[in-house]
């Protein structure tokens, strides 16, 4: 069961919940636009709610943070950043200048504080607001690009999502974002594939 933004209300994930299975802070909010593939992107930050709970949701923060259409945009704009850049670590070739602007002017911003729990067991993070979690996105992108993962940067396999992930596998041979989505899609469709072609599909 889903709300009216199509989120889900029961045990089943659907399209408009974000998604943070195996990913790196910055590339998981390079992932709230979905599909990128396809001629339709899904767009996950559909107004300023939904980016107020990726801001919660990320762990980036305890207490959902005020966001305004403003706020949406520039989130948006530094998004697209990210995903550009990730485009060029893939690839191997210089990110364009204007991105990397934008990803240096969110990372100046104070980025939001770690709280220990009084166990010491777990770790809250709490800001001033969405400034903050975006420069926590931004500086996780930069310290990506500063680290022996850099040429680790891969694009997914999954050619309707096109969402940058970082293979931190031994053989570095990781095809997919992650293997609960679009790995798990693409055996699917294997599978179909082969039952069609034994003839039984």
């Amino acid at each position: 069961m889903s709300d009216e933004g199509g989120r889900r209300t029961g045990g089943r994930r659907t399209k408009a919940d974000f998604r943070f299975d195996d990913a790196r802070l910055c590339f998981g909010f390079a992932g709230t636009l979905a599909d990128r593939g396809k001629a339709v992107p899904f767009e996950r930050l559909a107004g300023p709610a939904d980016l107020s709970r990726w801001c919660v949701e990320s762990g980036c923060t305890g207490v959902a943070p005020v966001c305004t259409e403003a706020d949406l945009a520039r989130a948006k704009e530094l998004r697209e950043a990210i995903q550009r850049v990730g485009e060029a670590m893939a690839a191997g070739i210089p990110p364009g200048s204007a991105d990397v602007t934008v990803i240096n002017r969110a990372a100046a911003e104070p980025a939001s504080a770690p709280e220990l729990s009084a166990d010491a067991l777990s770790v809250r993070w709490h800001g001033d607001g969405v400034e903050a979690v975006l420069s926590m996105v931004a500086r996780d992108l930069i310290a990506l690009c500063d680290s022996e993962y850099r040429g680790r940067v891969r694009i997914c396999g999954n050619p309707d999502c096109g969402v940058p992930f970082v293979d931190t596998s031994r053989a570095g041979a990781r095809r997919w974002c992650s293997m609960k989505t679009c790995g798990a899609l693409a055996k699917k469709r294997a599978y179909r594939a082969r039952l069609r072609a034994d003839g039984t599909g």
